[in-house]
């Protein structure tokens, strides 16, 4: 009888499925926080519509909540854990520097 690797480990027990969902999880956490504070801050700049920066800035935050949140759950579902948990670190270093852009 021969050792299993740590990949075939995780094939076996199904831990793939779980690190994907996991990966979705926090990649949609990253990318909607990210959307809501970058796409609220050029939405109220620019005062929207009727001038009011308020409304502007809400709406800037709406959806970059919801495209930020899809974009960040695809992102996690394609990198896997690792590259994901890097991209959320690196994004929740840079949730308070708002004039830097967003990592890469």
């Amino acid at each position: 009888m021969r050792h299993l690797t740590l990949s075939e480990v995780n094939q076996v027990s199904g831990g793939d499925f779980f690190e994907m969902v996991g990966a979705i999880i926090i990649g949609s956490v990253a990318g909607a926080s990210s959307g809501i504070l970058k796409a609220g801050t050029v939405g109220g700049n620019s005062g929207g519509i009727l001038g009011a920066g308020i409304f502007g800035g809400a709406g800037g935050a709406l959806i970059g909540a919801i495209t930020g949140g899809v974009q960040g759950a695809l992102y996690g579902m394609i990198n896997s854990w690792d590259k994901t948990l890097e991209w959320f670190n690196n994004t929740a270093e840079q949730w308070f520097d708002m004039i830097s852009p967003l990592p890469k």
